[in-house]
């Protein structure tokens, strides 16, 4: 009841509404929206001890419904920010310990196995692989329950803990479950009475597995110029990671909550300091948020992505100010531009400079392609990982030229190892990881910056050889045998006339040979476009999230056929050269052929086909 009552007291306390504020950015807002195809807004905006709840445009896709301040978002990522909250004041009251050690809280796997605390898992430094096929459900009744998914399904770690940031929703997932686990009952009710209620964030909650969406939510929307659709919602059995619904004043007074902590000693004190940096002259991470900057001030943030929904949070602590905005459809682009649109006014323009040149190395050896550490080691999703995940690093004189997302963005070198966009607004350092280089930089999503590792890779393993490659080991089978070979069995069988030679022996055996080349052209094919790119179509739409569909399941039989084949054709160029099967031409084309389909079996078993997993 005590909770209750401060959060009703707050509740009241920071229902205030600076009109300054919103007479300064409401034009800008709607030209935005406008501009970025977003449907609907809510806003909250806090200045020291003010709120400024605003609203804009329609919660659904027929435009008869308005948003208002109290229409609940899925606040998708931004979520994890609660999640830290709601741990830490779980840790300041003694239920759970921030160096306690979670690891069997799950099955462990992957090469790097050990203990695992609450910090790696509030830093995303756990060394936890990526893994989205079977994240989502397509009901919140088929939702499996947290602790279940968890042991059953948390992914390997790929890396050793401590060594970089893995974002990591599953990570997130299993610090709420440690919470859930000490305070035994659901995460989602813990969060309720240790956070939300005393901060009287009364329309906020966690949607577990048999709940509804709550009543009155804005629809999530897929929106164009020729207007906006409505899209399904999507339930995440990792609930903790993002499976939010929120309003603006009560993120409002989330926001006001941690600014306030360090005067008032709130357990969100401990969401501010940096807990982790790649490189001490880059911007880290804090427990649950990321960091970046705005005119030399620490900014805190994280942002939200789901089908139909975003979300931005921004605190800035030196300045006592932030603000969090949710939308229910259109680009990705919107966020940023509202973002610093909103810190402009907050903090004043933002100031940059241009940087000085400090040329030391030659600049040559940085470039290459480099993978983003957000992936699966062994699993399927690797493949179309390589071609999601990946920058292409090319140098011009002295500078660097990054291609990522589209864009092209060049550096030079200030200080050692360390490079500055041109005009002062982003670094990226060069380091090493157990030896292995690695690149350091920022990867903004809708505002908000995350802190990244990206691994350097081989020539052999970069998008652009790899496209060509699968091609090859399509073509070069089916060329060998369909072309090659006739135009040589052809020259073969007019020379034997021209001298009266008798053709080969061993027709059946060697025609057996040829059947199974092109059997197994036949199922690299099958699988290469049944499977292999399908996959990666259903990556790329999301659909994979559910599970690997059964028309895709029932092809995980090829690659083991495929393999078997394989050994008895690596036989059959044995038999092939010891029997003297065909000319001396064929027997190369047979020879080359067969090596082909060896690759074949290779690719399979590199890229997790062969034996698959999922």
């Amino acid at each position: 009841m005590k909770k209750i009552l401060v959060g009703l007291a707050l509740f009241f306390a920071f229902a205030v509404t600076h009109n300054a504020s919103a007479q300064v950015t409401e034009s800008a807002i709607r030209s935005l929206m406008e501009e970025y195809n977003v449907p609907g807004l809510t806003l909250s905006i806090v200045r020291g001890d003010s709120l400024t709840n605003l609203a804009f445009g329609y919660a659904d896709s027929a435009g008869t419904r308005p948003v208002t301040p109290d229409t609940r978002f899925r606040i998708a990522s931004v979520a994890k920010a609660l999640v830290a909250g709601t741990v830490l004041s779980e840790v300041a009251a003694g239920t759970i310990r921030i160096d306690d050690d979670l690891s069997g809280l799950t099955r462990q796997s992957g090469p790097f196995r050990g203990p695992i605390t609450l910090h790696d898992l509030l830093t995303h430094t756990a060394g936890f692989d990526e893994r989205y096929v079977g994240y989502a459900a397509r009901s919140s009744d088929s939702m499996i329950p947290l602790a279940d998914y968890l042991y059953d399904r948390m992914p390997p770690r790929g890396w050793p803990v401590g060594e970089q940031i893995s974002y990591s929703n599953h990570g997130m997932s299993l610090a709420a479950l440690a919470v859930e686990s000490a305070a035994n009952y659901s995460f989602a009710e813990v969060a309720k009475s240790t956070l939300f209620e005393p901060l009287g964030m009364l329309s906020t909650s966690f949607l577990r597995k048999g709940e509804a969406i709550p009543s009155g939510a804005a629809e999530p929307l897929r929106c164009t110029e020729e207007g906006c659709e409505s899209v399904d919602h999507i339930f995440s059995h990792a609930y903790p990671a993002g499976l939010a619904f929120s309003t603006a004043p009560d993120m409002g007074r989330f926001v006001s909550a941690v600014l306030s902590a360090e005067r008032e000693q709130n357990p969100l004190a401990a969401l501010i300091p940096t807990r982790f940096k790649h490189d001490e002259r880059l911007p880290g991470i804090s427990y649950g948020l990321f960091n970046q900057s705005y005119n030399a001030f620490k900014v805190l943030a994280h942002a939200g992505s789901v089908p139909g929904y975003w979300a931005l949070l921004i605190i800035v602590p030196e300045k006592n100010v932030g603000f969090f905005f949710a939308a229910n459809g259109g680009s990705s682009r919107f966020g940023e531009k509202l973002r610093d649109e909103l810190l402009e006014d907050l903090l004043g323009p933002e100031i940059l400079s241009f940087v000085t040149k400090s040329t030391t190395e030659d600049v040559s050896g940085r470039a290459g392609v480099y993978e983003i550490t957000r992936y699966s080691h062994e699993t399927i999703e690797r493949f179309p990982q390589v071609f999601l995940n990946s920058i292409t690093v090319t140098t011009s004189g002295d500078t660097l030229q990054v291609f990522s997302g589209g864009r092209i963005r060049e550096y030079v070198q200030t200080d050692d190892a360390l490079y500055e966009n041109v005009d002062g607004s982003d670094k990226i350092a060069f380091g090493t990881r157990r030896g292995e280089p690695r690149l350091f930089r920022q990867t903004f999503v809708y505002g908000a910056g995350l802190s990244v590792a990206y691994e350097k890779r081989a020539w052999h393993r970069a998008p652009r050889f790899l496209n060509e490659y699968v091609s090859w080991l399509l073509a070069a089978p089916i060329l060998l045998l369909f072309l090659v070979w006739p135009i040589a069995a052809a020259v073969g069988a007019f020379r034997r006339k021209r001298l009266g030679i008798e053709g080969q022996k061993h027709r059946g055996p060697s025609r057996v040979a040829l059947i199974f080349v092109g059997v197994s052209i036949a199922l690299f094919t099958w699988f290469g476009f049944g499977f292999v790119a399908m996959s990666n179509r259903l990556f790329d739409t999301g659909e994979m999230f559910f599970g690997v569909p059964d028309s895709l399941a029932a092809l995980t039989w090829i690659p083991s056929l495929h393999a078997s084949i394989t050994l008895m054709l690596a036989l059959g160029v044995i038999l092939a050269w010891r029997n003297m099967w065909w000319d001396l031409f064929r027997r190369i084309v047979f020879t080359v052929a067969v090596v082909s389909i060896v690759l074949q079996v290779i690719f399979f078993i590199n890229w997790n086909y062969l034996p698959i997993a999922w």
